[in-house]
């Protein structure tokens, strides 16, 4: 379901004369990272990521790279469920916070009323995001905690 709510977002950006917004930017990085879990795909997961990666747990890029391997080796299936909470851009938009709330379960999640009745695992993300030389957004350090349903609301 992410990998098509991705494939039309990129196709409306593709065929619009518009281009995206920062805001629509970001809320496709998220998407990408719902995809490249669903998929999982360490690899896709990693490219979303700074080469200058750095969390406040002392992690870089190859340590949180190799953490996501570890997580998705060991769920036979990986869905992703998520809402970005905020975005709050830098002057000019070359940086941002962002907060979203995401689940991960072993089914597909249509809206926030069935992870009540699912085993999921539920965290908040604090995201640092900065646009590379490429144009391209990509994260530059991350923590996470567990979340609580009503992050999702």
């Amino acid at each position: 379901m992410l990998r098509r709510a991705l494939a039309a977002a990129l196709l409306l950006a593709c065929s619009s004369a518009e281009p995206l917004s920062p805001e629509e930017e970001i809320a496709a990085l998220v998407a990408s990272f719902g995809a490249a879990a669903s998929g999982r795909d360490p690899g896709a997961a990693a490219d979303l990521l700074s080469e200058s990666y750095a969390d406040p747990a002392g992690r870089d890029k190859r340590a949180l790279k190799a953490l996501v391997t570890h997580y998705f080796l060991g769920h036979e299936a990986i869905h992703v469920f998520s809402r970005v909470r905020s975005i709050e851009l830098g002057d000019p938009p070359a940086a941002a916070d962002v907060v979203v709330a995401a689940a991960l379960t072993g089914a597909p999640v249509a809206d926030v009323g069935e992870l009540e009745t699912l085993s999921a695992d539920l965290y908040r993300f604090e995201l640092e995001l900065r646009r590379d030389d490429d144009g391209r957004w990509r994260i530059t350090s991350a923590r996470w905690r567990p979340a609580r349903l009503g992050d999702f609301l």
